[in-house]
């Protein structure tokens, strides 16, 4: 089965909406990566630990996790675009929230509000994508993530580069970035049909699927959510490490631009194994203290092409599970909690173990994946 089978003649875009979407993927990545780099400025104006002021990333994951369940049948009921202008909107009220928040408990409520428009928006741009190109889905998705990797670049240069008492400004202009995204989603047209794979699916692939992206999507997030708290224990200031923590977005965002004329001249496993290699490369170089940079740099080269790649493989061994396993692999932002326990327990030191620990559980699934039957038609 090519990615063509899951196709939707329901849903069309114009190149405009297309656009917005990949505007609203710049605002995902901007947001997602800023609340690391945050950390030590949200512990030192609230008077947290480090540990305690990751939580804002935990929320935001939590709320992401309920966005990516009601996303498919809220743009069931609403069509693409109320749906895709209503998620704009709450991401941008999470975002605003954050930046403004008076105190923990309001920021901590921002930052569920904007993850739950993050979640929302994750899995209805990849299915409206998925849905509307079809043959050439594979390259735009790539695309389409790589769009998520700019803002992800961005916003640790932003953070970095603001005053501790002025951090709060970039969330606010992640916020009036997704809102200017809103009048693009006119073109955004149609509503998905109702599916009828998923329930011909096989729970073995798609446990072993749903495992495999809550699992790379976890590295991901703990290396972009602690970097900066690790390389500030390794004696980095706080502006220079989370300056330093854009090299691993811009690395995920290179890999993912660059698979498109790769990707001919590769296999999906190829591009798959070969990704993990480098995390677990990259990972090892997260503990040689000085060489800690350029680990993370070698982990977002190898993280970047698995989730677009990997819903490639998902449609080959899989067919039909793209909706539940889409709406799943954020779940992965949540070991970020566990990630935070293991550093207020035993310090900045664990989060190269658990980076190394992740990625060795994303290999052994992919070997048990690359073992199934390709199902495809």
């Amino acid at each position: 089965m090519n990615i063509t089978d899951v196709r939707t003649p329901g849903t069309s875009l114009t190149r405009t909406a297309a656009l917005g979407i990949c505007l609203a993927f710049v605002t995902l990545g901007a947001v997602q990566a800023a609340y690391g780099p945050a950390v030590p400025a949200l512990a030192a104006r609230f008077g947290l630990s480090p540990a305690t002021a990751g939580l804002a990333l935990t929320v935001h994951f939590v709320g992401a996790l309920i966005g990516d369940v009601l996303a498919p049948p809220l743009r069931r009921r609403l069509g693409n675009r109320p749906f895709l202008v209503a998620s704009l909107g709450v991401l941008a009220a999470g975002a605003a929230g954050f930046a403004v928040a008076p105190a923990w408990p309001p920021a901590l409520a921002g930052a569920f509000v904007g993850g739950l428009g993050f979640g929302l928006l994750n899995v209805g741009g990849n299915e409206v994508f998925i849905e509307h190109y079809g043959t050439t889905a594979t390259g735009m998705l790539n695309l389409l993530h790589g769009t998520f990797g700019v803002g992800a670049v961005v916003a640790p240069l932003v953070i970095g580069a603001l005053p501790v008492r002025l951090y709060g400004w970039a969330f606010a202009v992640w916020a009036l970035l997704a809102l200017a995204a809103i009048p693009l989603m006119a073109g955004a047209a149609g509503r998905p049909a109702r599916g009828r794979g998923a329930r011909v699916l096989l729970w073995w692939p798609l446990a072993l699927f749903m495992a495999f992206f809550i699992l790379h999507v976890g590295v991901e997030s703990s290396a972009g959510g602690w970097e900066t708290t690790h390389l500030t224990g390794l004696g980095r200031d706080p502006g220079t490490a989370a300056m330093l923590s854009s090299g691993f977005w811009l690395a995920m965002t290179a890999s993912r631009f660059a698979l498109g004329p790769l990707a001919r001249h590769l296999t999906v496993p190829q591009i798959v194994f070969g990704g993990l290699a480098l995390m677990g490369c990259g990972s090892l170089l997260a503990f040689a203290g000085d060489a800690a940079p350029l680990g993370y740099v070698v982990i977002g080269l190898g993280v970047g092409p698995l989730f677009p790649t990997g819903l490639v493989w998902l449609a080959r061994k899989a067919p039909g599970g793209t909706a539940p396993v889409v709406a799943v692999a954020l779940a992965g932002g949540l070991l970020t909690s566990v990630v935070g326990g293991a550093v207020g327990r035993w310090g900045y030191q664990a989060v190269p173990v658990a980076l190394a620990a992740g990625t060795a559980c994303c290999l052994a699934l992919a070997l048990l994946i690359a073992t199934l039957d390709d199902r495809s038609s």
